[in-house]
């Protein structure tokens, strides 16, 4: 049975529940991810399997498998994990380039 969890969307991308709209976008433009790649990467971070996502999308598995290898290949990541891992990553570097916008050694 699939999952019901609520997954909001963002210009056609699925947004994962951790992240606000505006978050995702920010995220999925500064990983330079495309608009299927997010989609896929957005429900992969939600623990999908290949199979739901080829259901939810309306895809077919070359596709998805595809834009996966792309999205792993974009965002330096060797597996499902890795994706999850430098998203987490790179927004985390967005949010310290937010707080931080100027780098603190300049200070010295």
């Amino acid at each position: 049975m699939a999952s019901t969890r609520k997954t909001n969307t963002c210009d056609g991308a699925l947004v994962p529940p951790l992240f606000s709209p505006d978050e995702w976008q920010e995220l999925v433009r500064h990983c330079e991810l495309s608009p299927r790649q997010a989609e896929i990467v957005g429900l992969v971070m939600q623990g999908r399997q290949d199979s739901e996502i080829i259901a939810i999308l309306n895809i077919s598995q070359s596709t998805c498998r595809t834009q996966l290898d792309r999205a792993k290949a974009r965002l330096a990541a060797r597996d499902r994990t890795g994706i999850v891992y430098q998203m987490f990553w790179k927004f985390r570097q967005l949010v310290e380039l937010k707080r931080f916008p100027w780098s603190p050694r300049d200070s010295d």
